[in-house]
């Protein structure tokens, strides 16, 4: 499955030549400050309270702001992650239920307007993002602690949840949390109690945040343009533009940033990264993603109904063999659906994933499998490697005598269409704790449990969810939260395959750190550029 790496360097080359030659591209844009950078696809709305994919929040991150941020440079491996303010100068617990927030004064909206309260509290409100039928299916999972949230003052808001939530600070971080403009919103407002869904329509594409990127045009499946925001309350961006380009081949994507097209590439295959540093004005950054590529197995499924045979199917994948081929051993598999950065949470002996062939063909047997072929999906050109990695898994379950077959979709829809049976699928770990990993991607309110229904997990295990999100009790958070592993690894609706190595190119003169998420960070304390 490895390309031809000689070949691939010539292929590269002779791109990126044309590219040096063409008389558009013959000085780096870096020189005059308009940034390019080269995604595989492009955000499917620029509305937090819509959709968060991965290829969305890397756009999102840095047109809004949060509250609070969090600071992924300074993480260290098994320690609570450090906070820092963003929008709120402070904050503090009133009791285990409650939290006020003091905001930052004279932030600028992309508008004009000053942020105050009545933005916050029009962001967190229950039709918007956490009531039961609220506009934002997302913000219902990462929210659904909130009880209210109330205007103190011009400055000061407070957070009440109906039971005590101990991530709610690090919730505000990131997910869904991202503060909106009120007046861009409710302009749109009125007697129709579906308002909201049409105004979603006229913000989805004319986002107003207060971020370092300013929205300015959009062509779709082509590109979408941002200007700096030189009125943002950490400082003039270090840029003039910044525009994200689709551009769906790797390969094209490395040759132009080695042609000076992009200034930023993202997605980069590791086979590509040696290539990228033979050249000197151009260089590659990688991260260990808080990611973890999985397989999702449909309980519902008729061929699946048996636990034993998606056991089986668990245990003839080789990972060790699919990172070393696939991510040059350069990447992980985490023990079990968990991180290091868990810290407290984090069981650092349990066995996780193995790999057992004879135990495989047991476990086929005795589950009745007949022969039928397993349907395999993945989305083209979305999971870095997924083809690949299909490939070769579906190549260890013939080793079992199991046979599959690899179905390449188009969208998530296609993927979890009628006849879903197995898909690719990534579960990205939005806060250092269960509730940002297993219990968003698995729990009773996640996609797989209500809006598919792929998995009814025992009535235990979504017990489990609530005493790990419920809880104030380190120990028996800790405790629930193996339990529910020790269930999940059972039932196996879903099998870990590893956590990728996620890799930019960059043009060599900026600087700029990538995060263990998918956010891209564009404000002029992490992005900037040396003088040439």
């Amino acid at each position: 499955m490895r390309k031809d790496t000689s070949a691939y360097v010539l292929i590269i080359a002779i791109f990126a030549a044309l590219l040096v030659n063409h008389p558009s591209y013959a000085q780096p844009n870096i020189q005059n400050r308009d940034i390019v950078v080269a995604v595989n696809k492009l955000p499917r709305s620029l509305e937090p309270a819509e959709i968060n994919g991965n290829i969305e929040v890397r756009v999102f991150y840095s047109v809004f702001d949060t509250l609070i941020r969090r600071d992924f440079i300074n993480q260290a491996s098994g320690q609570n992650p450090k906070l820092m303010p963003s929008l709120a100068v402070k904050w503090n617990r009133i009791d285990n239920r409650t939290l006020d927030v003091t905001l930052r004064r004279g932030v600028k909206f992309h508008n004009g307007d000053t942020l105050t309260a009545d933005d916050v509290v029009f962001t967190f409100s229950k039709e918007r993002l956490w009531g039961d039928s609220s506009l934002s299916k997302a913000g219902r999972k990462h929210f659904n602690s909130l009880e209210k949230v109330v205007k103190i003052d011009n400055h000061r808001v407070r957070f009440v949840t109906k039971f005590p939530d101990l991530m709610l600070e690090l919730k505000l971080t990131g997910y869904t949390a991202w503060i909106v403009n009120a007046r861009s919103w409710l302009k749109h407002k009125s007697s129709d109690p579906n308002w909201l869904k049409s105004a979603l329509k006229a913000v989805k594409w004319n986002p107003v945040g207060t971020g370092p990127l300013k929205f300015e045009s959009r062509k779709p499946k082509v590109e979408i343009k941002f200007t700096a925001f030189d009125q943002y309350f950490m400082g003039k961006p270090n840029f003039r533009s910044l525009t994200f380009n689709q551009e769906p081949n790797r390969i094209n994507r490395v040759a132009g940033l080695i042609g000076r097209k992009y200034d930023i590439a993202v997605d980069v295959a590791p086979e590509q990264l040696s290539i990228i540093n033979k050249y000197s004005h151009v260089e590659a950054r990688s991260v260990q993603l808080d990611n973890l590529h999985v397989l999702v197995f449909n309980t519902k499924s008729e061929k699946l109904q048996d636990k034993r045979l998606r056991q089986a199917l668990s245990l003839a994948i080789d990972r060790k063999a699919l990172r070393k081929v696939l991510w040059l051993d350069r990447n992980i598999t985490p023990n079990g659906h968990q991180l290091k950065s868990f810290g407290e949470m984090y069981n650092a002996d349990r066995k996780g994933y193995r790999y057992d062939i004879e135990r495989a063909k047991e476990l086929v047997k005795k589950s009745g499998y007949k022969g039928e072929v397993l349907s395999y999906r993945t989305i083209g050109n979305y999971y870095l490697n997924s083809e690949h990695a299909a490939l070769l898994i579906i190549d260890m379950w013939r080793k079992i005598g199991v046979k599959a077959r690899l179905d390449i979709v188009n969208s998530g829809k296609q993927k979890h269409a009628k006849g879903a049976e197995i898909y690719t699928w990534s579960n990205t770990v939005r806060l250092p704790d269960p509730t940002g990993g297993i219990v968003i991607s698995w729990g009773p309110v996640s996609d797989v449990q209500k809006r598919h229904k792929f998995w009814a997990a025992p009535p235990q295990f979504n017990k489990l969810v609530g005493v790990v999100e419920r809880s104030s009790k380190t120990m028996q958070r800790y405790s629930a939260f193996q339990k529910m592993l020790d269930i999940f690894e059972d039932e196996m609706p879903g099998t870990v395959l590893y956590n990728p190595l996620y890799s930019y190119g960059l043009q060599s003169n900026i600087q700029w750190t990538p995060y263990s998420i998918y956010f891209m960070d564009f404000r002029p304390d992490i992005f900037s550029i040396k003088d040439n």
